[in-house]
């Protein structure tokens, strides 16, 4: 019987990379997917950091407010204790001048005493108002925070199916992997990963004018494709980089 002659090495390879190819652009586009995913809590996230903010703008001017009726409080005790000594000294004292100096001097602190009550009281009508809207804020924000975990729950379960169909593609991968000659399987693998769109092969196009590059377009000269039939060598494009090949049914990619 006669032996057939050996099939060129790129022609017997380039079914098995168009079949790995075809795996590479669904994982490609499935994790692009999944990196796309997170960012529909961009808006939520955005509302709930403004919840946050406003919650703790409200907040701090309802402690700031409780500061301030308590250093009013507090001076308010130091001017009544004041009175009272000085109450006590003018009952000692040891003439009519001096005792009215005691007077002018206790009328002067509880003038001073009525005026810090009256703020303390209003104080303490801006501390409650403050703490209301505290509280508003407050409920709020949690509402903003429950709505971006039921989100985020959602987002997470399609991830986790994206997960899922990602690892049964790797599998089939590494199948279709196993079945290229691995100088070529290297090569290609070097082209893909210096791609944005993780594209290594392109077709070589025939057009009214010649044929181009299925990716950049660039022409392809006659010598070029006349290699590309022999099969024998890997030849990229002279503009891109991809390895071209001329138009074939790709070989099945293995099952699952």
């Amino acid at each position: 019987m006669d032996q057939q002659p050996p099939i060129p090495v790129m022609k017997a390879q380039i079914q098995h990379l168009r079949a790995l190819q075809d795996l590479d652009k669904q994982i490609f586009r499935w994790n692009k997917d999944r990196l796309q995913k997170p960012r529909a809590l961009d808006s939520i996230d955005k509302e709930v950091a403004a919840k946050r903010a406003e919650h703790d703008g409200k907040l701090k001017l309802s402690k700031d407010a409780k500061l301030e009726v308590e250093k009013k409080e507090l001076d308010l005790k130091e001017r009544e204790e004041r009175r009272k000594r000085l109450e006590g000294q003018r009952d000692q004292s040891k003439s009519n001048k001096e005792y009215q100096g005691y007077n002018v001097e206790i009328a002067a602190i509880r003038n001073d005493a009525g005026r810090i009550e009256e703020d303390v009281l209003k104080l303490m009508s801006s501390m409650e108002e403050a703490t209301r809207m505290a509280g508003e804020a407050k409920s709020a924000m949690e509402s903003a925070l429950g709505k971006h975990a039921d989100a985020k729950k959602g987002v997470d379960s399609e991830i986790a199916k994206i997960d899922e169909e990602l690892k049964g593609l790797r599998e089939r991968r590494a199948a279709a992997a196993s079945s290229v000659d691995a100088d070529f399987l290297k090569i290609y693998e070097r082209i893909q990963r210096s791609k944005p769109d993780a594209v290594a092969l392109a077709a070589a196009v025939q057009e009214a004018d010649g044929y181009h590059c299925g990716c950049c377009r660039m022409g392809i000269t006659y010598q070029d494709i006349n290699t590309i039939m022999k099969g024998k060598d890997a030849l990229p494009c002279r503009s891109c980089s991809r390895l071209l090949y001329l138009d074939a049914k790709p070989a099945p990619a293995p099952a699952k």
